[in-house]
């Protein structure tokens, strides 16, 4: 599978755990980007975080093109 470099910006919780509010990240899937901040920041495990890819919320796992925008979507708080 091809790996593919995307900006992954963070948001609520995502930006507190992992200290950023963007990086860039490769990997060729959302499930396998997914591994890879999970590797990268452990704590995130504790967080149940959806993904969006463009804009588009994503139900399953998609796969990632070159200078994809990924959002990682934490719960937010009070409104």
């Amino acid at each position: 599978m091809m790996s593919a470099l995307v900006k992954v910006i963070y948001f609520g919780a995502a930006q507190e755990i992992t200290g950023k509010s963007a990086e860039e990240l490769s990997a060729g899937d959302t499930a396998s980007l997914r591994m890879r901040i999970l590797e990268r920041y452990p704590a995130m495990s504790s967080v149940s975080f959806r993904i969006a890819v463009n804009r588009n919320l994503i139900r399953e796992e998609s796969l990632l093109r070159e200078n994809d925008v990924v959002a990682i979507l934490p719960p937010f708080q009070g409104g």
